[in-house]
């Protein structure tokens, strides 16, 4: 049976992740600094990855790894706080990995990756549908975080040529359903004014159930390298028709793919192509 860590087992998006890969017959070891409620069925290891050797001791006899351990965001620490934690632990979750010979890794990586939310400043884009191919605008420790996560996949891709696969999962706001109801229930003017919900989130959402499934595909399917993708639904979440949505908000940027009804300003068409996911839920339907 294939054995997989989950660094961040605790964690809201860890914890959909063990469930879901339990689901499905994966063995799971999970690690975080405090454990869940509940470990029923996998094996719980108390550390801190961001200790190059902690992430050794707890990787050992694991196949592949789902890293998720990060502050989720700014808010809750201080910037430099975030910057540390979410580039020790990366970096020592690659090495760790390589020093065990597991070459299956899937990384958290976030839309704030390319620069969003976050940002002091509105971000300008040249085009939309956002994809994998625009670089990054960071303007803030986190957003740099993740930015540095991916710089950091490509290197240990460079240092171990033709072995290691690592998938970069940019999510989005990850919602249980009951939080996306909660959302459209309380949206108001946000979900009719683009400019009044935070335009820098372009207006994305990803299911967390979905997006668990998402990570456990990158560690099943196979390609070669390192590879971002854009993980979020395929709807926005407004009211509002995303071109003229995308017209008020970045007026300077081009439409490159017709973008009909609200069809999501970030396409997830390349984890569809590797991965086969995309998100059949919207909130819509709740």
């Amino acid at each position: 049976m294939t054995k997989v860590l989950v660094t961040g087992g605790s964690g809201k998006m860890g914890q959909v992740i063990i469930q879901d890969l339990l689901a499905n017959g994966y063995e799971v070891v999970s690690t975080d600094r405090k454990a869940a409620k509940s470990t029923d069925g996998f094996e719980f290891i108390a550390a801190d990855v961001t200790d190059p050797d902690e992430a050794v001791r707890v990787m050992e006899g694991c196949d592949k790894v789902i890293h998720m351990a990060a502050i989720p965001n700014p808010l809750i620490a201080s910037e430099w706080e975030v910057l540390r934690v979410n580039t020790m632990s990366n970096w020592a979750v690659l090495e760790a990995a390589e020093k065990h010979g597991i070459y299956n890794i899937v990384m958290a990586s976030s839309i704030n990756a390319i620069g969003a939310a976050f940002s002091r400043n509105r971000v300008p884009r040249p085009y939309f549908p956002l994809d994998e191919q625009q670089g990054t605008l960071c303007q803030d420790s986190y957003a740099m975080s993740k930015w540095y996560g991916e710089i950091m996949a490509d290197t240990f891709i460079r240092r171990n040529p033709g072995k290691m696969q690592i998938a970069s999962m940019r999510f989005h706001w990850l919602g249980h359903k009951d939080e996306q109801l909660e959302r459209k229930k309380a949206g108001g003017t946000n979900l009719t004014n683009p400019m009044r919900r935070n335009a820098m989130d372009f207006w994305g959402y990803s299911d967390i159930e979905e997006s668990a499934a998402a990570c456990r595909l990158a560690i099943e399917k196979e390609w070669d390298g390192h590879e971002a993708f854009f993980i979020n639904a395929t709807d926005t979440f407004l009211e509002v028709p995303t071109e003229e949505a995308i017209a008020m908000a970045y007026p300077e940027a081009e439409i490159r793919t017709p973008l009909p009804g609200f069809t999501s300003a970030i396409s997830p068409a390349k984890a569809k192509r590797i991965l086969g996911w995309e998100q059949q839920h919207s909130w819509r339907d709740l």
